[in-house]
This record gives C-alpha cells, structure tokens and sequence, in this order.
C-alpha cells in the first residue's frame, strides 16, 4: 500500500489477513471489511468506457438528451434520462450521474424540496426535526475553519442532524492502459478515467476553479462499504465479480442559499487537523497518529448512505450537548494532500504502522454500527425516500 500525494492506490494480489482495505481514494476511507465479508473481485476492464481523463461537465453539455442548449436547465437537460438516449460511443455512466443529479436537485432545493419532504408523514417529521436540531454559525476551531454547525438542544446518539448536498458527482478511476500489440493490459501504465458531471454552467466553472481533489466537501457516496446499490450498478455485472468504482459528490458553497434547510451536513468540520500536527519535528507517521486519535476524541456524528443513492446523512455517534460544535473525521488522505512538507520520494512517504491501522479499522466500525443503527430507527423514512425518489 503507497500512499501518495493526492490519494492512495491499493494492489492487492493475495488476501492472507483478517481485515483488508478494501479501496482508498480522494477523501478517506473507502472500506474496511473481515475478509468474509463478501468477495473482493477486480473491475472488469472491458466494462469501462474510455472517458475523458478527470474531466467536468455540466448536465446541459452531457449529450444526455434535451436540447443540448448550454443555457437549458437541469429538468431540460435531464428529466426521464435513461441509458437507451446516450449516443452510440459517448459516456454510458453520464445519463446514470445525471439522474442522480437530477433526483438529489429535487430535493435539495428550497423551491422544490416540498415535492419529497411533504410526499409522506415520515419525510415531514424528519425534516423538521433536522432543521430544528441544528444552526449554522462561525466554527469554535477559528477564523481558519469557516462556519460549523452547531446543536440548538441536546440531540441524543443515533439522530440524523442533516443531509449531505451534491452539485456534482463523479467516480475515480485508474485502469491498466490496454496494449494492442499484445492484446492485454499493460499494469505499468495506468490511464485516469474519472470524470465529474455537474449540474449546471454555473457549478461547472465552480469546479474548474476549485478541482475535486482539493475539495472540503468532496465525500463519497457509493462504495462497497455501505452496501446498497450505486447508481452506476446497471452498468456491470455482478454474476462475472464485476465492481462499480467508487462515487463522489461535491458541492458548490456559492449556492448554499438555494438549500431546504435540510441540507446541512457540508458545514460540519474535522473536529482535528493534520497540518497542526505535521511540523518539522514531527514525522508524518507520528502526524497520522496522533490526528487519528484527536479526530476521533473530537467526533460526535458520521456520514453515511440514506436511502437511494447518492444520497448521505449525517447521524450522531453520541450524545451532542446544547450549543456543541457538530465533528466528524474527515481521515487522513484528506489531510496529506493537504501537507506541503510532505515528501515525494517513495521510501520516505508515510508506512501503515500499527497504531494507524487500528484507527482506520475502529473507524470502519464506527461506520459499520451507525450504518445499522439507523437503518433499524429510520427504516420508514429510509423506505419511503427511496420510493419519492425513485418516482421523481
């Protein structure tokens, strides 16, 4: 395992311990599972489309179906998308991603969001009981964190406090580049085929100013770990062990004035930074060790998937007091893309010592329990979002 400076490649060709790291990627842990869990099988090749390489595009320029006009908007651009209106040799994931777009942008605009959060008793409950739970106000960290979010009354362990917005969803991917001389990948040549779609002109040049990789609220929202069907899941095979790639979304904080009031979970910090504890006296390791256990004294909530992809909530993991801060772990590939001093050769780059993987493991436990928890307390509500959304 090489950890690098904008994320983490795993290769794994035997499997001989009790936990395996499933994937690492742009923002943190992706999975950690026992190795019975369920069987780790490689992406099949053949069943990923050449894409452009880290690209954006907004849904208007997608090709998707719609008019095609760079002005339309997302209901133009979107509305009843399905794989049948690609055109032959375009992207397949993008109707897929714009779909999910288009779902998600229902329900998290205020003018918009009724259509889903007054469809049933549940939504309704839960949406008042969110927007009553929290505010929004200058973090307790400093100038330096921007605003958090904060609890308005004590909120107990296991309560969804927000939902996580999206304004963009992507999937990374890194492949073998195919060599036509001999018919068969080529390991040492990888090709990036990760590729974001926005959802209008508007986040679009957002996110070419401001790239995923350094995003503060890039999050992913489909990967083995949470066990429900990605929205890219139509797209292979699991019968030939084939693997979605990992989905993200993004948002974009200029627009955080459209949100229902629901959609609140960017706002909440690392309640620890990597950079406070990475100075020159300092090896990165000891940095990575001490972060760990300071994020996870400091944390009181965690995201996790909510009903129907690409949909994230944010559940407390214990009891918040009246006016605490809201923290959750951002982990750790987050914090070393952001060390400077971080160093580029391979033998000097920060090694898996015990104590990290302890922590990388009790965070997937974390993870793994609140995930249970709240499908038992928040089964009606969970149901019903993925019938509203599904009809939309």
């Amino acid at each position: 395992l090489k950890i690098t400076r904008n994320g983490i490649l795993v290769m794994m060709n035997h499997i001989n311990t009790g936990i395996i790291v499933l994937a690492l990627g742009m923002r943190g842990l992706l999975g950690v599972l026992p190795t019975d869990a369920f069987s780790l099988s490689p992406l099949n090749p053949m069943a990923i489309c050449r894409a452009s390489s880290s690209s954006t595009t907004s849904l208007a320029e997608s090709d998707i179906g719609g008019s095609g006009d760079s002005s339309s908007s997302v209901a133009e651009t979107s509305s009843g998308v399905s794989s049948s209106t690609v055109k032959p040799n375009t992207n397949p994931f993008l109707p897929l991603l714009s779909k999910g777009l288009y779902r998600t942008s229902i329900a998290m605009h205020k003018a918009t969001s009724d259509k889903v959060f007054k469809s049933t008793p549940s939504l309704q409950r839960m949406r008042k009981q969110v927007q009553q739970l929290t505010n929004i106000a200058p973090s307790s960290l400093g100038d330096h964190a921007g605003l958090g979010l904060f609890a308005t009354k004590n909120i107990k362990a296991g309560t969804v406090v927000g939902l996580y917005p999206a304004h963009a969803l992507g999937y990374e991917l890194v492949m073998p580049m195919p060599d036509d001389s001999k018919g068969e990948l080529d390991e040492e040549n990888l090709q990036d085929l990760s590729m974001f779609l926005a959802e209008n002109e508007e986040d679009e040049k957002y996110f070419s100013e401001n790239p995923h990789g350094n995003s503060p609220y890039l999050h992913a929202t489909d990967q083995p770990l949470f066990q429900r069907p990605s929205l890219l899941s139509s797209l292979f095979d699991e019968g030939k062990n084939e693997m979605a790639p990992p989905l993200y979304l993004d948002v974009n904080p200029n627009r955080n004035g459209e949100l229902d009031g629901t959609w609140t979970s960017h706002y909440i910090n690392d309640g620890a930074s990597l950079l406070d504890l990475t100075t020159s006296g300092n090896s990165v390791e000891n940095g990575i060790e001490q972060y760990y256990i300071q994020s996870t004294r400091a944390k009181n909530c965690i995201h996790i998937p909510f009903g129907p992809s690409p949909i994230l909530a944010t559940v407390t993991t214990k009891k918040v007091k009246k006016g605490q801060e809201l923290f959750t772990s951002y982990g750790v590939v987050y914090w070393l893309g952001a060390v400077d001093t971080l160093p580029e050769d391979e033998e000097s780059t920060p090694g898996m010592t015990e104590k990290i993987q302890e922590q990388i493991v009790e965070s997937a436990r974390d993870l793994q329990k609140a995930m249970e928890d709240t499908r038992t307390s928040y089964a009606t509500e969970m149901e019903d979002l993925e019938n509203v959304i599904g009809e939309l």
